[in-house]
């Protein structure tokens, strides 16, 4: 394949958008040694402000700028995210890293019992570990990383199938909020046994969640979590990344020539792609909905995981271009000033500033990175260049964890890695 390698760019905080991105990667970076790994490790974390540990999905979008920005970094940042995968494939969505790790994964109460000493969580994130490395193929045009780090990451998926598709259809569950990365998503209240919640009620919830999950969960097992009917949820967004992840996988077997393997890694996307447009599809409302609890019940929310399945190559065309007009491009709904925010202005909990409920309005850089991607697949090059411009509008100003889909401005967690993604969505 051709590279994509572009020039050298050099930090700084005041140049152009790639400039200032790369610094602040740079400004985020931690190294070490990990005692019980005993190896060193090397990423950038989330936020100096707030998240100081090593989150899957941050990481993951991390990788995706730097591919850009500097391979080097980018591919130890994977390396480090890789190294407490379990032998059955499993990553878990948060690693405390150094020598308090083992006494932080206590404190925080996300991990499976007996296994602080990992040092990671018992909980999954949205699945775009296979989209990190595609990208860092296609920026450095270095096969040579796909015959690294493809088996891992392909071990990981198969233990999504695996662990969390409990009745073979090819749609992955969840059994935490947390697992779907969108904390607050209105689309949770009802499964979490809320209503128009709180900041301190709903943290409350989930935190009552990941103790519950630990201690009678099966330590965040999916099949005891759906025996138990407690928090069970198929997310579109979660399943859409699955499915589209799959794709990807496809593609770099294809290029390392293995036929084989590519073959059902296209056969995986296409059973998760079919299953979302069968069962997760509302045809009274002509968007995707949420599936709650072991009897699958549908959740309408208009939240962004809703049209997520948009992205997908399989995704029959023109639900595509209804979705797209009726939902996305409508400014009663996600075609906001700066889009696409993560819950349909329409909805009741529609709220474009909060920074105190998360995911319930406010844009995010990396979901706009897959959307946008996903959109320009399809041909809406003209959509997918607006998401572009105001997104890099946006993360120009300063690297923030949220912007208001209203006015852009920037939003709770400061000098935030994964705002850097802006780098990478392409017009």
């Amino acid at each position: 394949m051709t590279s994509k390698k572009s020039r050298k760019v050099e930090p700084d905080l005041n140049g152009t958008l790639e400039q200032r991105a790369l610094a602040r990667l740079i400004g985020n970076r931690r190294t070490g040694y990990d005692p019980f790994y005993k190896t060193n490790y090397e990423y950038s974390i989330p936020s100096p402000g707030r998240y100081h540990w090593q989150w899957f999905w941050d990481s993951c979008f991390h990788i995706i700028a730097l591919a850009r920005l500097d391979p080097k970094m980018a591919i130890a940042e994977l390396e480090t995210l890789l190294i407490p995968q379990r032998e059955d494939g499993f990553i878990g969505h948060l690693t405390y890293w150094g020598r308090r790790g083992a006494a932080m994964s206590v404190i925080y109460g996300q991990s499976r019992m007996g296994e602080w000493r990992r040092r990671h969580s018992g909980m999954i994130q949205p699945p775009v570990i296979a989209h990190a490395l595609e990208e860092l193929w296609i920026q450095t045009g270095d096969s040579t990383l796909l015959a690294r780090f493809l088996p891992k990451v392909r071990a990981f998926y198969k233990w999504l199938g695996r662990e969390r598709d409990s009745d073979g259809s090819g749609l992955i569950g969840i059994v935490s909020p947390y697992e779907a990365g969108t904390d607050n998503n209105p689309s949770f209240d009802r499964a979490l046994g809320v209503s128009n919640p709180g900041r301190a009620r709903i943290l409350w919830a989930n935190r009552k969640l990941d103790w519950y999950n630990i201690f009678r969960g099966g330590n965040f097992d999916y099949r005891t979590a759906i025996k138990r009917n407690r928090f069970v949820v198929i997310d579109p967004f979660m399943n859409a990344v699955y499915a589209d992840a799959w794709a990807s996988i496809e593609k770099m077997h294809t290029a390392l020539g293995e036929d084989q393997l590519a073959a059902s890694a296209g056969k995986y996307a296409a059973c998760t792609t079919d299953a979302l447009n069968e069962r997760c599809w509302d045809d009274q409302r002509g968007h995707y909905v949420y599936l709650h609890g072991a009897e699958q019940l549908p959740d309408t929310t208009l939240s962004v995981g809703a049209i997520f399945p948009l992205i997908l190559s399989g995704t029959p065309k023109d639900r595509i271009a209804s979705v797209m007009e009726r939902f996305v491009t409508n400014p009663d709904h996600f075609w906001r000033p700066f889009p696409i925010p993560s819950v349909a202005a329409s909805e009741e909990s529609y709220d474009a500033e909060s920074e105190a409920m998360i995911w319930r309005g406010p844009i995010c850089m990396n979901l706009n990175w897959l959307l946008a991607r996903g959109f320009k697949s399809h041909g809406y090059d003209d959509e997918s260049k607006t998401i572009s411009e105001r997104s890099k509008e946006a993360a120009f100003k300063d690297f923030r964890e949220f912007y208001s889909p209203e006015t852009g401005r920037g939003m709770r967690g400061t000098l935030f890695g994964w705002a850097t993604a802006a780098v990478a969505i392409d017009p």
